[in-house]
């Protein structure tokens, strides 16, 4: 047979759907195949005009591919007329009696595949013909056989709403579902039986409550699990597909028998049950049953793209109805068809053959509807002048339109002259009906290649999507783009974590303590940002503690010590600032970031400030900035690029003041710890001519990028040197980071502190904490019992900070210098020591006998600073818009009366323009012996009501003063 196309409406009979042609053997290429066998077409009643009536049954059951038969009428490019299928009445003569069954057979061996069809026969076993049970009964044969898997999975039909419908007419009737009733309601009966109907179509309920499940998985499993999955998962499932199924939700929004009363779907569905049904209008529950059964085959052609199937139904559905006569539901069956046709104006792929032996008697309003019997003659021009009709009449609220009545001729016997003519002109000929293929998209291969293909891009992008994730957490401290702090972190080369943390990140610390302290400065935040919102009216100010080692790959959290009290000095001005409530005491939020090991990331982090700038214009300042190097010096340059003041709390190195007129500090420079340094020692060696010697050993670090180290050794040879000492310069090689080169080929810290030992003199160790240690272990291996006389600078006081540290060596006492006295404690009735011991009292209890090394005072001072500047300005000029320049100006400021008497001594800049360092600050020499707490052995500066030891050098008068 020719696979040639015609019309999408199958038009076989018909040019482009309109104009009608006269019937031709072969004429038709769309039907057109080889001469049918024998065998083929020798089940098709044989009579003149069959390959006409084929033909039309073929025009009939052709889907197009764009809309629903039958192609509208288009008027100056606009489709008129309305959609629908016709009821085919075939009216046969008694000796039709296998016409059904030809038809059957004729769509049984389409090609390529079998027309949906369902055969039923009206005479067998029929109940009334005017009673709802015939109905019903015509409508659950025809929907059984179209469900049917012959037809495919590309033709079957799954029947939910009339499933649901025909279960619940049938709830209660003799031979249907039990539904016993009672006076008491039956709500609960019905619940339950629609429950037991939905889990018997549900393969995995049914395992579930299989008596063999039950016994596989007795005592492998516990008791709750098999409780939930056969009584709570079902009951809970059920309950939401009573609420949110299609076919539940549908019964109640279709027309027929008001749905909304009572107002529920157990309410509705008790009266479709027997024998509530039967008070029902008789001709409202046909049309619900109709409908619904239209409705399932609706939703099985209704064109949807994510649905290709749809578009692979190219055959309508045909209702095949033999013996149809006014004995039986035919009649009103197709009138209630056309009713609802006519209601819902929607159209249904069914194609309604009706067959019978004798039309509707004369007088009836069927037999009006089919029109004259001059109309029915079997030929060419049926289709196109029923096609016209309907076009122009189908919106009528009448059934005439949609009947196609025709008259077969009565049957050729096989002894007949024509009947081997007919046969093969017409019957063999037409036998094999072609449907039309898919289209190409929509065919069954294509889809599962379009379906891997969409899983497969599905998955491609959602891996790249994981990967981009995964490659965004990587590089944002394993936050995902979601998290409050993830576009304000990064994580760096050496694996650290460094950015600002403004929402309590704690940058992978394997510190618990310091953990805690960021956490407490997060909750003060929270508490700042409510009273702001209660206070608008108060200034509100945003500072960031910038500071090294927060994050540090392999050091110890002994290490982290100073840092973490830097923090909680910081915490703690904050926390006592929020206890505060006059209108010009302003609200304090404090964001913690970190720069990496070393300041090396001190830029980056800039940057990330630089934008944090722009979006909070509450952010004024910054504190912190630990340990004095090259990159110290950059992140400085950088910070004041960005228009932002800086307050130090531990920088000492002398060319840092070089850097920036907008950088500040709150502890000495070298020079003036060297000059302190070079009057203790010249007491010391006064005092005790035998030991040390008039001579002192500087031990500084070779690392060229360790401003402090090399700035304090220079100061501290030139103050040596200026007391009649002689000075001798020793480096060492400190530890390089993983996978770096070591920065110069001198000894190692242990090393040089091996070949100490049998120095007369004094040992200054102008380098830092970590590597003074080192220094330490060389000294203990050698010269325990004897060591040499070592003065630290101030970077000592960090090991002295952590007693774990500090009790490793007992046996080596030793003098550091510090930013702090050291008499101060837990309990001391200080602002900061208060403030400490209520936020922090782990640190008291676990160093009960210690004093803390000064770093929580230079980090509660430096936030006070910034706190003293915004006050000042908030009362001289309440008007001024509180900017960074502007605090900047009012730090600088501070001396004379507005100097700040803070826990690590007097802060005054002495009334000079450009002075960015206190004026003889504070600086005390802390002597270690043994395990125990370090001892004062004296201090030098402005210390508020005390006064500085004899040895030290003489204090600088203020300007002015």
């Amino acid at each position: 047979m020719s696979d040639v196309r015609g019309p999408e409406c199958g038009g076989t009979i018909a040019t482009a759907c309109g104009a009608v042609s006269e019937y031709r053997p072969y004429s038709d290429p769309f039907l057109r195949g080889v001469m049918a066998s024998n065998e083929l077409d020798s089940n098709i009643p044989v009579f003149r005009g069959a390959g006409h009536l084929l033909r039309l049954i073929a025009d009939l059951v052709r889907r197009p591919r764009r809309r629903e038969c039958p192609e509208p009428v288009r008027h100056r490019g606009v489709a008129q007329g309305r959609e629908g299928l016709p009821v085919l009445c075939l009216v046969s003569g008694d000796d039709h009696s296998q016409l059904a069954k030809g038809i059957s057979y004729f769509l049984s061996h389409a090609d390529p595949r079998r027309v949906p069809h369902c055969l039923h026969d009206l005479q067998t076993g029929s109940p009334p013909p005017d009673s709802v049970e015939a109905v019903r009964h015509t409508l659950e044969r025809l929907a059984q056989g179209f469900a049917r898997s012959v037809h495919g999975s590309d033709g079957r039909v799954r029947f939910r709403r009339f499933g649901l419908v025909n279960w619940l007419t049938q709830a209660g009737a003799a031979g249907g579902a039990p539904y016993p009733g009672g006076l008491e309601g039956n709500d609960h009966t019905l619940l339950q039986g629609l429950r037991e109907r939905e889990f018997r179509r549900r393969r995995l309920f049914g395992l579930l409550r299989s008596p063999e499940t039950e016994l596989a998985v007795d005592g492998s499993v516990p008791w709750w699990v098999w409780l939930f999955a056969v009584h709570v998962f079902p009951l809970a499932w059920f309950r939401i597909r009573r609420g949110l199924g299609r076919e539940y939700r549908w019964l109640l929004n279709q027309p027929y028998l008001a749905p909304r009363d009572p107002g529920t779907f157990i309410g509705f569905a008790e009266r479709l049950t027997a024998p509530h049904h039967q008070v029902e209008d008789p001709e409202q529950l046909r049309k619900l049953m109709v409908n619904a059964f239209l409705e399932d085959l609706r939703v099985a052609f209704r064109r949807r793209i994510w649905r290709p199937r749809t578009a692979r139904r190219t055959a309508y559905c045909v209702a095949l109805l033999d013996g149809a006569n006014a004995g039986n539901c035919g009649y009103p069956l197709l009138q209630t068809i056309i009713d609802v046709r006519n209601e819902t104006g929607a159209f249904d792929p069914l194609l309604v053959i009706s067959c019978g032996a004798e039309p509707p008697a004369d007088g009836t309003g069927i037999r009006a509807d089919w029109g004259h019997s001059s109309l029915w003659e079997l030929a060419d021009r049926l289709y196109g002048g029923w096609r016209d009709t309907f076009l122009h009449q189908g919106r009528a609220r009448n059934r005439a339109p949609w009947y196609l009545p025709v008259t077969i001729p009565p049957l050729l016997p096989p002894s007949h002259e024509s009947h081997e003519l007919t046969r093969r002109l017409e019957v063999a000929q037409d036998a094999r009906l072609r449907i039309p293929e898919p289209p190409l998209w929509a065919r069954r291969m294509v889809s599962v290649v379009a379906a891997c293909g969409v899983v497969v891009a599905l998955l491609g992008a959602g891996g790249l999507v994981l990967s981009r994730e995964s490659n965004y957490r990587q590089a944002h401290c394993g936050l995902d783009r979601f998290e409050d702090d993830a576009d304000t972190l990064r994580t760096a080369e050496t694996g650290e974590c460094i950015g600002v943390a403004r929402n309590g990140f704690t940058f992978h610390s394997p510190d618990p303590l310091l953990n805690k302290t960021l956490r407490t400065i997060y909750a003060q935040n929270a508490r700042a940002e409510e009273a702001h919102r209660a206070a608008p009216e108060r200034p509100f100010v945003t500072l960031v503690h910038l500071s090294a080692l927060l994050s540090v790959s392999g050091k110890s959290t002994g290490q982290l010590a100073y840092g973490r009290e830097a923090l909680q000095g910081a915490a703690s001005a904050q926390s006592r600032q929020l206890r505060s409530t006059g209108a010009a005491e302003p609200i304090l939020r404090l964001f913690p970031a970190n720069a990496g090991s070393g300041m090396r990331f001190g830029t980056r982090v800039v940057e990330i400030l630089e934008g944090l700038k722009q979006q909070d214009p509450s952010l004024v300042g910054v504190t912190g900035l630990d340990q004095s190097r090259e990159a110290t010096n950059r992140t400085i340059r950088k910070l004041t690029a960005a228009g932002l003041p800086m307050v130090a709390t531990t920088l000492s190195a002398d060319s840092l003041v070089r850097q920036s007129p907008m950088y500040f500090q709150v502890s000495p420079q070298n020079t003036r710890e060297a000059e302190v340094a070079a009057a203790y020692a010249d007491h010391v060696v006064g005092h005790d001519g035998k030991k040390p010697a008039r001579q002192v050993r500087i031990i500084g670090s070779a690392d060229p990028s360790d401003t402090y180290s090399r700035t304090l050794s220079d100061d501290v040879a030139q103050r040596f040197r200026a007391r009649g000492f002689t000075v001798e310069k020793t480096s060492f090689t400190p530890p390089p980071p993983p996978g770096a080169d070591p920065s110069s080929d001198a000894p190692g810290p242990g090393t040089v502190g091996r070949r100490s030992c049998s120095y007369p003199g004094v040992v200054f160790f102008a380098g830092r904490s970590e590597d003074f240690e080192s220094v330490l272990g060389g000294i203990n291996e050698s010269c325990n019992s004897d060591p040499p006389t070592l003065l630290g600078g101030d970077d000592v006081a960090r090991l002295a900070a952590d007693a774990e540290r500090r009790q490793q060596y007992p046996g080596i006492p030793y003098d550091f210098l510090d930013f702090t006295l050291g008499s101060a404690r837990c309990d001391d009735t200080s602002e900061l020591y208060t403030e400490l011991g209520r936020l922090f009292p782990e640190e008291c209890d676990r160093v009960a006998s210690s004093s803390l090394d000064g770093h929580a005072a230079l980090g509660f001072d430096a936030v006070k600073l910034y706190i003293n500047a915004v006050k000042q300005l908030r009362e001289d000029a309440a008007q001024m818009p509180l900017t960074p320049p502007a605090v900047w100006h009012a730090i600088s400021g501070v001396h004379g009366d507005e100097a700040l008497d803070g826990e690590s001594g007097i802060i005054s800049f002495g009334g000079e323009v450009d002075r960015q360092v206190p004026l003889d600050k504070l600086l005390s020499v802390q002597h270690i012996d043994g395990a125990g707490r370090p001892a004062q052995a004296g201090f030098c500066g402005r210390v508020g009501g005390q006064k500085q030891s004899s040895w030290c050098p003489p204090l600088e008068a203020e300007k002015g003063r």
